[in-house]
């Protein structure tokens, strides 16, 4: 709790203005901090700012949850999206996610074993739409798209049996497409912005359909 409570006062303001009162409120909910980290596959530090902020605690997939105590830069996340793309014989790894942090990437990161992982990660906004569109505008130049317009259509209910109840659709966050940078190889920008959508579109668990448009 000593550790936890030090981490906390270096990594959150808030935790920092309250001083000797984040230790004896870390002993006094250690087993309920422990179940809910267990739960949720996150580092404490991270779910507990996350719950003080009122921020929006997702899903860590099972590749980022494998190596939570080896990659600094993941410990931040509160959920998120992983995919891996291949192209000439070499894998690369996206991981969109949210963060408790500072905003980040697309930048490679260090992984125990993968040669190739970049990693975006924005704040979770008031809803998945918003969150998606911020990551969007940081990846959109990274994968060799130098202007795009980025516009939401709202979510539908699709259309089922007469005897089903119908279920509400994605979102829509379109992204018309208005200049690639002319020196890339087309092929490797539309496999960076598939594998982007893919793990976005992992990171909200379906609540959120990325769409592409040429302009």
């Amino acid at each position: 709790m000593e550790t936890l409570a030090a981490y906390l006062e270096s990594e959150s303001p808030e935790a920092a203005e309250l001083g000797d009162a984040v230790l004896a409120t870390l002993e006094e909910f250690e087993p309920v901090i422990s179940g809910l980290t267990m739960s949720f596959g996150l580092v404490p530090s991270t779910m507990l700012i996350a719950l003080g902020r009122g921020e929006e605690i997702g899903e860590i997939d099972p590749v980022v949850a494998s190596a939570l105590g080896e990659v600094g830069e993941i410990r931040p996340l509160t959920s998120s999206g992983t995919v891996t793309i291949e192209k000439d014989g070499r894998a690369t790894t996206l991981i969109a996610g949210t963060t408790v942090a500072a905003p980040i990437g697309p930048v490679r990161i260090s992984w125990p074993d993968r040669d190739d992982v970049w990693l975006c990660a924005v704040p979770a906004a008031a809803n998945p739409v918003a969150t998606a569109r911020a990551a969007l505008e940081r990846i959109l130049p990274h994968a060799g798209v130098g202007r795009a317009h980025l516009r939401t259509a709202p979510a539908g209910n699709r259309r089922a049996a007469p005897t089903s109840t119908p279920r509400t659709a994605p979102a829509a966050l379109h992204a018309a497409l208005l200049s690639i940078d002319p020196t890339a190889d087309p092929d490797l920008v539309m496999a960076r912005l598939e594998g982007w959508r893919a793990a976005l579109e992992q990171l909200h668990r379906g609540a959120v359909a990325v769409h592409w448009e040429q302009a």
